[in-house]
């Protein structure tokens, strides 16, 4: 049949027979054309489908993209696009410029939107380009196969258009897609780049002669390594498409992977390259990839009896990804501006790198478990099936039912994209081996949006098949199609008579998947020969519809202000109840909207006409200066600020110099080679072009013109130390944090790892700024405690204040005022309806009936809270926190002298740490954090079942999380263990009468001190140690006790008291006064310890003097671990060697 647009034109390669070929596939090879009659590949409908699809996409996003910084990323990526800096690793440069220029070009609105614009029209454009695809491959799929032929040219034409509509429909409005397409975010310009790799791809598949367009597709390729590394997995399924179409030059290209791999093997065995070296299932990965790269590359030179025949295409091909990818190049000219956001400092090689190899992200750590990986696949398509329905899921494996009917040319295009699926999914499944847990899934699948590209071609090509078959084949196809409608109209039923959830959206969308069904079904009964294909394809546009109204409730972000809330609120809290932050304060931001969104309301929002930010039109805070306290044991991050807030201490090597100065010739720092020093006018050029526009900058007061102390690599280094010595001697107590990793290696050096260790080192840190920046006031949002923090904290408004000196009490002020401004503040959120009579099962019942329902008939908040996600559990976050600060105060980690004085003031605490505990639960009762810290404050204070039922709770919400299954387990063995809690309850009682009778029976006390202890009533154990020590006749054998209890409760402060108090009885004891030194030697009081401990010496060796087999303290106290804040001071050398 000719084509009715003419598409009358063919490869060179389809008019001649090649011998090898079967004279089918030479038949339909023969009859394809490939091309339109001005030589182009794309007709004029598949284009106009791509414009049609993407127009709809993109106004969907318009109407529901958020109108304001969001939470996440998004001030982080925005304050990058405005500057044109560096984002976190790997630095995306392509999109930086990309979403730089809409910041610029777009006049309206504020620096998010015109981002997150950027977004969706990267992603509309994506969805466009697959409808393309879709729509021109439907057609060379069905021109291809003998039986479709006679099919009409206009009902082929139509089904084209609707199998392109629904493909991109379908990604358009999946809910990864989606999501990312109305926010600021970098994800959908990857997708985008993956879709030009793709039709390029394509173009050279149907006429591969024209390597151009592979040469072009690899350019791309090199850009999607910069939009997202994740991306680089799929190499192998595009080399694999080249083989099925290019035997010979896919031949040459695993020759390549060959060598590569096997100069990999070579590098590790000679220790040049470490990675492997712990982590032994990627290196499995690396050698699966790269047997199977030599399995290809034999089994192709076997084919084609010849090598490296192709090796100027392969080198054309090379050098196209490597040019795409070199805009990582980018990333050091925009540090050297020093932007605002120049994440890993890579104007330095080292910071590059760090950045590039995204140092400062955990290491690969594959799937190792085959019933993990199991259940990971599982999750996997179950999550498909959620984001694209069941019954688009079974059309994608159409294509595959009518695989041996293909041509040749589309077995090979549609074995590269199976190839492509396969490494975009299972490979990268694999490698990123993502936890089950609710916010693990939510973090990481993102990362598979890529996947459900493919996904939604096969889809789209299904549902040509379906029809084209159906209009051809009517009467051999039309039972299998009812059988076939009616199982989706099962699967659409049930999904609807299981729908847990009441919102009237859920319902309807239920009715609409039953309603396509049915019709479909019907339309298949009354017409018994002849195929209704006007309604068949009005079906199947219609049915991306479906997938629309089911991720509307979570993606639709229109109107949603909690990013902006969060991010301006911290500098001026609403209500009045709280004053506007300090002029010239640091903040410090831990979580990542705790960091990101101030930035921008710092470098973004301060910098742009009032009119540009209706909502606070006179907001400047460009005097504020950001730090984030979870970065600071990083030296990329430590540059990065001193390079903002204390330049003149910041020098900074030459760039290309340093990359091209060995390793040894930096050690040795004595000379430059030859080859770096002529980059030398490079390095000048580049630092003069950062110079001027930083010095532009500067003029504009983008940094405070007063410089802030920020912490030198000395600093650092310190910190590392001091954190080390104190992590060995709790190692050497049985005393470990929990996270805390320590081991020690078998030449007796100390090795810490985990994220306990960094945050102690970030702790250290901060109280370095702390305290060398005495002018300034500080504030802080929380990510992880920092324990020399609590007694300095009070609440200030949705964030906390650092006071300069300790808060001796959080007095009844400062407790009604945080009362009085987060009721206010919940009515924003979720209305303000928790108060002191609200129970836990009121909360409880108020999340599943609002969260887990969709019942809105009591709801009296703010509907878009309740559907987003991040604002959710950002807002629960900032509430915890503080309840956090009430809650240590209660517990026994606090000093005496800042606990609460009297039973009234501790009743009061609990109370309102009770309610900001409760106001966190009703804002994200899926949020561990808060469950855990909620649970922890129950159990202390008897109230098991409280703590289960919220933990049970959260459980609904997140039935994949381990920890959280874990700690309803103990709760349950907690409960079960209240009979035996009861006995000793009981005990306690008797205890407690035969102490008051005889408070100097010290067995009585110290069996009321353990049963307080097993009850964990620890303030109270407490309380009878200091009665007894409080009596000034009590004898050593009771202090001894007293001081014994104390250290195993850590209380460190008390126990030093004790300790004096021992010396002052027996202070001829020498073995007291060591343990005094060494208590004191471990709260960080070195000179006090140092005198202690000479005291110690010069009676240690007075009593080695009278009886030489006596214990050598001095012996003892080189390896004791409290003393090693002190073994390197000479000090402590000349006490012990009596010099």
């Amino acid at each position: 049949m000719q084509d009715k647009v003419g598409k009358i034109g063919m490869s060179q390669s389809s008019k001649s027979k090649a011998p090898s070929k079967s004279k089918a596939e030479a038949s339909v090879s023969s009859k394809v054309p490939t091309t339109h009659p001005s030589g182009r590949f794309f007709r004029k409908i598949d284009w106009q489908t791509a414009g049609v699809t993407a127009l709809m996409v993109f106004i969907g996003y318009l109407f529901t993209i958020a109108p304001d910084v969001t939470l996440e990323d998004s001030g982080e990526l925005s304050v990058g696009a405005f500057y044109a800096g560096v984002p976190h690793p790997p630095g995306y440069p392509i999109w930086t410029l990309y979403s730089w220029l809409f910041t610029v070009l777009v006049p309206v609105s504020n620096i998010a939107f015109r981002v997150a614009l950027s977004s969706a029209v990267a992603a509309a454009a994506a969805c466009g380009l697959l409808s393309l695809m879709v729509s021109r491959g439907s057609s060379m799929i069905v021109e291809g196969m003998e039986e479709l032929k006679g099919l009409d040219q206009k009902l082929e034409d139509w089904i084209c258009r609707v199998s392109g509509w629904v493909a991109g429909m379908l990604l358009g409005f999946n809910g990864f897609m989606w999501s990312q397409a109305v926010i600021v975010e970098v994800y959908t310009l990857s997708i985008l780049s993956l879709m030009g790799v793709l039709v390029c791809l394509m173009r050279w598949v149907y006429i591969p002669e024209r390597k151009l367009y592979l040469y072009f597709a690899f350019f791309l390729f090199g850009i999607c390594f910069n939009n997202h590394q994740t991306l680089i997995v799929a190499a192998m399924g595009i080399e694999v498409a080249i083989a099925a179409t290019n035997l010979k030059l896919g031949r040459d290209l695993f020759m390549i992977n060959s060598i590569v791999y096997i100069l990999g093997l070579l590098a590790k065995w000679n220790g040049m390259v470490t990675s492997f070296d712990e982590n032994f299932a990627l290196f499995v990965i690396y050698n699966a990839v790269g047997i199977a790269s030599l399995g290809a590359f034999a089994w192709a030179w076997n084919k084609t009896q010849a090598v490296m025949t192709e090796w100027r295409p392969v080198l054309i091909l090379t050098l196209a990804w490597l040019v795409g990818a070199s805009f990582y190049f980018y990333m050091p000219i925009a540090s050297s501006t020093n932007p605002p956001m120049n994440w890993a400092y890579p104007r330095t090689w080292d910071g590059f790198m760090h950045a590039f190899s995204r140092g400062q992200y955990e290491r690969a750590n594959p799937t190792t478990s085959p019933f993990r990986f199991i259940q990971q696949m599982y999750l996997y398509f179950k999550g498909a099936a959620s984001e694209f329905s069941p019954v688009m899921l079974l059309t994608a494996l159409v294509p595959f039912y009518f695989w041996k009917r293909m041509a040749k040319r589309e077995r090979s295009w549609m074995t590269g994209l199976l190839a492509v699926f396969f490494c975009l999914a299972v490979l990268l499944m694999i490698l990123l081996n993502p936890p089950p847990d609710k916010q693990s899934q939510d973090l990481n699948r993102v990362f598979f949006t890529s996947s459900h590209v493919l996904i939604a071609i096969f889809m789209g090509y299904g549902v040509a098949l379906i029809s084209v078959f159906l209009a051809r084949h009517y009467e051999r196809y039309r039972m299998p199609a009812l059988v076939g409608g009616s199982i989706a109209a099962g699967l659409a039923l049930y999904g609807k008579v299981g729908l847990e959830r009441v919102h009237p959206l859920d319902h309807f969308t239920a009715l609409y998947g039953i309603m396509l069904a049915v019709a479909f079904v019907l339309f298949f009964g009354i017409s018994r020969t002849r195929a209704p294909m006007k309604a068949i394809l009005v079906i199947f546009f219609l049915s991306p519809f479906y997938s629309v109204m089911s991720h509307w409730w979570v993606n639709e972000k229109h109107g949603h202000l909690f990013g902006y809330w969060f991010g301006h609120d911290m500098f001026k809290p609403p209500y009045e109840v709280y004053p506007e932050m300090a002029e010239g304060a640091v903040l410090f931001g831990g979580t990542d909207p705790g960091r990101f969104n101030p930035t921008y309301m710092i470098f973004c929002e301060s910098f742009i006409p009032a009119s540009k930010k209706p909502r606070d039109p006179d907001f400047d805070r460009r005097d504020v200066y950001i730090i984030t306290q979870n970065a600071l044991a990083d030296n990329t991050y430590l540059d990065y600020i001193r390079a903002h807030y204390f330049r003149s201490a910041q020098q900074d090597l030459p760039f290309f110099q340093e990359m091209l100065r060995s390793t040894k010739e930096k050690e040795l720092n004595l000379s430059t080679n030859w080859v770096a020093r002529a980059f030398s006018p490079v390095d000048n050029a580049m630092m003069g072009l950062g110079s001027f526009v930083e010095g532009k900058r500067k003029a504009r007061g983008l940094y405070p013109a007063k410089e802030i102390y920020t912490p030198s690599v000395k600093d650092s280094e310190n910190a590392y130390l001091q954190y080390m010595s104190e992590a060995a001697f709790r190692k050497a107590n049985n005393q470990l944090k929990p996270g805390e990793i320590v081991e020690e290696t078998p030449d007796g050096r100390i090795l810490v790892q985990g994220q306990a260790a960094v945050m102690a080192i970030n702790a250290l840190l901060t109280k370095v700024i702390f305290d060398e920046n005495p002018d300034h006031e500080f504030y802080i949002e929380e990510s992880m405690p920092l324990e020399w923090m609590y007694p300095h904290l009070s609440p200030f408004g949705i964030i906390m204040k650092i006071n300069r000196e300790e808060v001796p009490a959080i007095t009844e002020e400062m407790l009604q005022q945080d009362h009085e401004f987060w009721s206010k503040y919940m009515d924003r959120l979720i209305g303000n309806w928790v108060d002191e009579d609200t129970t836990i099962e009121e909360v409880v019942k108020f999340a599943e009936d609002v969260y887990l329902k969709g019942d809105f008939s009591n709801f009296k908040g703010d509907p878009k809270f309740v559907r987003d996600d991040w604002g959710q559990k950002a807002f629960s976050k900032l509430r915890s926190g503080i309840a956090g600060i009430y809650a240590w105060r209660l517990g026994p980690q606090c000093p005496e002298h800042l606990r609460p004085k009297t039973i009234e003031e501790e009743q009061r605490l609990l109370e309102e740490a009770d309610f900001a505990f409760r106001q966190s639960l009703a804002l994200c009762p899926s949020s561990p954090e808060a469950v855990f810290r909620y649970s922890n404050l129950l159990a202390m204070t008897q109230r098991v079942d409280d703590a289960i039922l919220i933990t049970e709770t959260c459980y609904k919400f997140d039935y994949e999380n381990q920890g959280i299954g874990q700690l309803l387990q103990q709760l349950h063995r907690m409960k079960q263990g209240q009979a035996q809690l009861g006995q000793i309850q009981n005990s306690i009682q008797n205890l407690e009468q035969m102490y008051l009778s005889n408070k100097t029976n010290l067995d009585v006390a110290y069996k009321l001190m353990s049963n307080y202890v097993l009850t964990l009533r620890t303030n109270d154990a407490v309380r009878v140690m200091d009665e007894l020590l409080a009596d000034q006749n009590a004898p050593a054998e009771t202090i001894l006790t007293v001081a014994s209890a104390y250290n195993d409760l850590k209380q460190y402060e008390r126990l030093e008291s004790a300790l004096i108090r021992l010396v002052e009885v027996i202070p001829e004891n020498p073995e007291a006064w060591f343990d005094l030194a060494g208590t004191q030697a471990l709260m960080g009081k070195k000179e006090l310890a140092l005198q202690t401990l000479s005291k110690t010496m010069e009676l240690s060796r007075a009593r080695r003097a009278k009886n030489p087999s006596a214990v050598d303290l001095a012996r003892k106290a080189r390896g004791d671990h409290r003393f090693n804040a002190l073994r390197v001071s000479p000090e402590f050398q000349r006490v012990l060697t009596n010099q």
